[in-house]
């Protein structure tokens, strides 16, 4: 898409390079990287990933620097549905100690 003067729009221009740019998108966190680190060994698990392929996925995940890098490392893997987490161990009620005076 490109104007009459022949560049291309200011919003589709290749982002800078260099850390102050991010390139990516945000910086991930460890907690984003764990995420991601599971959702890749669940796909392993099931057989979506191969040994080379999980060990290589893996590995640029912990060295992740931006949500846009393990984004692209998930995007050929279909989205795992929600799961919902159940309580742990039986429901008790409470009970009220009242103390009545009579």
């Amino acid at each position: 898409m490109e104007d009459v003067s022949g560049e291309r729009p200011p919003e589709l221009h290749e982002p800078a390079a260099g850390p102050a740019a991010g390139g990516s998108g945000p910086r991930a966190s460890d907690a984003d990287r764990d995420r991601f680190a599971s959702l890749v060994e669940h796909h392993f698990a099931e057989g979506r990933l191969t040994g080379d392929e999980f060990s290589e996925r893996m590995d640029r995940v912990l060295h992740a620097r931006s949500l846009g890098e393990l984004y692209a490392l998930v995007s050929d893997l279909p989205e795992l549905p929600a799961v919902v987490v159940p309580r742990a161990g039986p429901t008790r009620k409470r009970r009220s100690w009242r103390f009545w005076r009579g």
